[in-house]
C-alpha cells in the first residue's frame, strides 16, 4: 500500500525514502579521502601558524607600561638631558675659544702629518663648522631620544622602544668624539669632560631600563622576519 504523501508513490527504489542525489551518511570514505582530508587540514593549520608569527594579535588593553619603561629609564633619560643641555650652553657660550682652540689643533695636524690631516686652506672652514654642529646635535639628539622613549611607553610599540635604543646608540658612540673636539683643551673647564661621560653612564641606564624583561613582556611579540620561514613559504 503506497504513502499518500509520496508523490512518486515509492517507485525510487529507496525503501528509506533517501534522496538517491544526497551524501550517504553510512557511506565509508576510502583512505585516499582521509589522506587529502588530513593533508589540507595540515595545510591551513601551517598556514594560521604562520600567519599569526608574522601578524601577531595586537592585545586589547596591554596594561600600564612597567616602571621599568615609564619611569626607570625617564628619570635616567632626563638627568642625561639636563647634562646635555648644560654642554650645549656652555658650548655655546665659549664658542669662540673652542673653536680657536680646534683649529689651532687641526694646524698641528697639518705641520706633524700633512699626508692625514685635512689641508690647510680648509682648516677655518673645520673649525668653523664642527664645534656649532655637534653642539646642535646633542639637542637634536636628545629630542630624538625623547619622542621614541615616551612614545613606545604611550603607543606600547616594541619598534619605537628600538629606535630608541638605536638613537642612544648612536649618541654614546659621539659622546667620546664630541668630547675630544668640544672639551679637551687647557682652557676649557675640565667639568664638562667629567658631565659628558656622566652622560655617557645615565644613557646607557636608560637603555638597560628599556630592556629588562618586564619591559619585553609587556611589549608586543617582534614582527621581524626569519629567513627560515620565508626560505619555508617558497
Amino acid at each position: 500500500m503506497t504513502d499518500p504523501q509520496d508523490p512518486t508513490g515509492g517507485a525510487s527504489g529507496d525503501p528509506a525514502g533517501r534522496d538517491p542525489a544526497g551524501p550517504d551518511p553510512d557511506r565509508v570514505p576510502t583512505q585516499a579521502e582521509l589522506d587529502a582530508e588530513d593533508l589540507a587540514a595540515l595545510e591551513r593549520s601551517s598556514r594560521d601558524r604562520d600567519l599569526a608569527a608574522l601578524y601577531p594579535a595586537r592585545p586589547g588593553d596591554p596594561g600600564p607600561p612597567p616602571d621599568a619603561l615609564a619611569v626607570h629609564a625617564r628619570l635616567a633619560w632626563w638627568g642625561a638631558a639636563v647634562i646635555g643641555l648644560v654642554l650645549t650652553i656652555y658650548g655655546f657660550f665659549n664658542l669662540g675659544t673652542i673653536t680657536d682652540d680646534l683649529r689651532g689643533r687641526l694646524l698641528e695636524g697639518v705641520v706633524a702629518d700633512p699626508a692625514n690631516s685635512a689641508p690647510e686652506s680648509e682648516v677655518d672652514t673645520l673649525a668653523g663648522f664642527f664645534p656649532p654642529f655637534m653642539l646642535a646635535m646633542i639637542v637634536v639628539v636628545l629630542a630624538i631620544e625623547y619622542a621614541c622613549l615616551v612614545a613606545a611607553a604611550t603607543q606600547h610599540s616594541r619598534h619605537l622602544r628600538n629606535f630608541f635604543l638605536a638613537a642612544v646608540v648612536v649618541h654614546l658612540l659621539c659622546i667620546p668624539v664630541g668630547v675630544d673636539l668640544l672639551f679637551r683643551y687647557p682652557d676649557v673647564s675640565s667639568s664638562m669632560v667629567v658631565l659628558s661621560y656622566v652622560q655617557f653612564g645615565l644613557l646607557v641606564v636608560a637603555a638597560l631600563c628599556t630592556l629588562r624583561r618586564p619591559v619585553n613582556q609587556w611589549l608586543p611579540e617582534s614582527t621581524r622576519m626569519k629567513p627560515t620561514r620565508v626560505m619555508r613559504g617558497r
